[in-house]
């Protein structure tokens, strides 16, 4: 599968499209048996209580996947992202909305690569909190 994006096209600035996801305890588990990560701090409130938690959280890899669907939803082919990192900040707990956002950083013309800014957001009792910060993703265009 090719690139979808020309690189031509490509502005500094502009925002991709965001994706969002309402975070449930079934995909929790379906991502714990995916992964083969069963912290019970991902499926057990009293365990995640003990350790400090308001109560489960969902796991940081599954949020991170929701940021990079960003980059290769845009690009429209997966293997054109060259790197792909972020900064885990804050716990997304079941029932909350995760929104997943990018926007075109920087463009290198020799090397005909995008760096894109990714973040997430959850409106938790009327703030903004920011489980992913400092995303970064490389796009060869």
């Amino acid at each position: 599968m090719a690139a979808r994006i020309d690189y031509d096209d490509v502005k500094v600035g502009e925002e991709l499209p965001e994706r969002s996801n309402t975070v449930d305890r079934a995909q929790l588990v379906m991502y714990a048996g995916a992964s083969g990560d069963f912290n019970p701090i991902h499926w057990n409130d009293d365990f995640a209580k003990m350790v400090g938690l308001p109560g489960v959280i969902a796991h940081g890899m599954f949020n991170m996947a929701l940021v990079a669907r960003v980059v290769t939803d845009w690009v429209g082919d997966p293997s054109a992202v060259r790197k792909l990192s972020v900064q885990f900040r804050k716990e997304v707990r079941p029932e909350e909305k995760i929104v997943a956002k990018g926007r075109i950083a920087e463009k290198d013309d020799e090397a005909r690569t995008v760096r894109i800014e990714l973040w997430a957001e959850v409106d938790r009792d009327g703030d903004t909190i920011f489980p992913i910060k400092n995303g970064e993703a490389i796009v060869q265009l």
